[in-house]
């Protein structure tokens, strides 16, 4: 069983910062080929290396290296979309169906990033990948954290570019997706799409006070 030294981690800056963080890219017939578990590894790999970083400003560097990591892993339109709900995605233009999905997938790798000084007592394994609803698979996977065992799946779907994460469990019990569309349809309701995208600001705003 292959394991990785990793935590619980689930749940303009990143191009000052790309050349530091160059990494061969599979092409699309090279990543429609990758099981959901190697798709797993690599992203859980990817987010360790952000781990080990040193550098003066190291909340916005491993930032700058988290974004594009999640933006590959992750099919950030389909979970856009069932954040915010059928009908309101439908009735969004593609600028702001794209916005969204580009805000979210900074939110997600701030979120991973503020939590990476947090210690782990094992490496994080993959314990078994089930069939999940309409198609998809569940990666599971586990790690040790204050001495208590933590649990963490994701959620895979298989899209042109190969399998992409589509949600994330914590505990068997914990939804990304659905926390945050509890957090946020109100102010869809309320504010709409520009309403939505300046509290998730504010929300990164914060992450980059607290990790600065």
């Amino acid at each position: 069983m292959r394991v990785i030294a990793i935590g619980a981690l689930f749940l303009g800056i990143a191009g000052a910062f790309a050349p530091l963080f160059a990494e061969e890219t599979p092409t699309i017939s090279e990543r429609a080929q990758i099981a959901p578990q190697a798709v797993i590894l690599q992203f859980i790999e990817k987010v360790e290396n952000a781990r080990v970083l040193e550098t003066d400003q190291l909340y916005r560097t491993q930032l700058a290296h988290l974004v594009p990591v999640v933006g590959d892993a992750f099919d950030m339109r389909a979970m856009s979309a069932a954040i915010v709900g059928r009908v309101v995605w439908r009735g969004w233009s593609e600028d702001e169906k794209e916005n969204f999905s580009s805000i979210m997938t900074e939110f997600l790798a701030a979120t991973i990033t503020s939590r990476l000084e947090l210690e782990t007592d094992a490496p994080t394994e993959i314990q078994a990948t089930i069939d999940g609803p309409r198609g998809t698979k569940i990666v599971q996977t586990v790690s040790t954290q204050n001495g208590e065992s933590i649990r963490v799946d994701y959620r895979l779907s298989q899209i042109d570019r190969g399998w992409a994460i589509v949600d994330i469990v914590a505990d068997a019990k914990v939804s990304e997706v659905a926390r945050r569309r509890a957090e946020f349809l109100g102010i869809i309701r309320s504010q709409g799409h520009a309403g939505i995208i300046a509290a998730i600001g504010k929300k990164l705003e914060q992450l980059d006070r607290a990790g600065t």
